[in-house]
């Protein structure tokens, strides 16, 4: 079991995405999808070092796989932007493979991100979960400074991964449970400065590991 943690650059209920009963990140952290599998954890914080959300892989479908069975089983994650719902507005079935063009729905991503996110190949699901968005909790001292938006993410060692199971178990927290709204709450769109500008680095920061991996 490996356990992953990064700085989640926006909190805005897309990535991850808790609703429907069901934690996912099907967008964004192209490397990340890639590489985790089934058992592993990922832990997302707050950049000042604050539990965003904390979810164990249950479920590791292909992007393609993903997009069938939301259709069919969670249509809550097909965004859908004209919705005054945050849940419906913000889903992550972002890539409809219906047809031979792997076509884009409206969302909150863009084309500019379409490769770097089919790159990620994977979607990750977790019905194992605690998320907790703009009542991010406090981690022990050790987890301070322990990864960075300039650092894709990092792998826990042992007494990382000992020291945060601890403390995630004396919580008592209730599991699957979405604890209060993402961050970025409201309808976004395309000149939310701040989303952008973070967005920005985001991409900026996988590009350059995607093109030293392509």
């Amino acid at each position: 079991m490996k356990v992953y943690v990064y700085i989640v650059p926006v909190d805005d209920g897309a990535a991850p995405n808790p609703y429907g009963g069901v934690c996912t990140l099907a967008i964004c952290k192209m490397n990340l999808r890639k590489i985790a599998k089934k058992g592993d954890w990922i832990i997302g914080l707050s950049n000042s070092f604050e539990l965003i959300y904390t979810m164990k892989i249950t479920t590791v479908m292909s992007m393609k796989e993903y997009d069938e069975f939301t259709k069919e089983h969670l249509q809550i994650k097909i965004p859908n932007k004209t919705s005054k719902i945050i849940e419906e507005q913000m889903g992550d079935s972002v890539y409809d493979f219906s047809n031979d063009e792997i076509k884009l729905r409206p969302s909150v991503h863009s084309r500019c991100t379409k490769e770097m996110d089919l790159f990620g190949e994977n979607v990750l699901l977790s019905n194992f979960f605690y998320y907790f968005g703009s009542v991010a909790q406090k981690l022990p001292k050790e987890f301070l400074d322990i990864v960075s938006l300039d650092i894709d993410f990092i792998e826990l060692n042992e007494e990382l991964k000992n020291q945060f199971f601890f403390w995630l178990q004396n919580q008592n927290s209730e599991l699957n449970k979405i604890y209060a709204k993402p961050h970025v709450i409201g309808l976004i769109s395309p000149s939310d400065r701040t989303k952008e500008m973070s967005c920005c680095r985001r991409k900026k920061i996988e590009k350059n590991f995607f093109n030293s991996n392509s």
